[in-house]
């Protein structure tokens, strides 16, 4: 995994440590996600659904994230 991928994958293995829970809240994936990497909400979520797709996240609706691996 490398350049932005990689910086994606820490960023969310980070988030995973501060929430102390298997599903990462959305305010906190879009407050970590939008100003690490500058970008907008809805461009989080494409970005979301990418890595969705790439069997990483799973999105649990009304929720948050839940990591299956890093």
């Amino acid at each position: 995994r490398l350049g932005l991928y990689n910086l994606l994958f820490r960023r969310l293995d980070e988030l995973q440590k501060q929430s102390k829970k298997e599903i990462i809240p959305f305010p906190m994936v879009f407050v970590k996600l939008c100003s690490n990497f500058s970008i907008k909400k809805n461009e989080c979520w494409e970005l979301l659904f990418l890595i969705r797709d790439m069997g990483i996240i799973e999105i649990i609706p009304h929720h948050g994230i839940k990591l299956k691996e890093l």
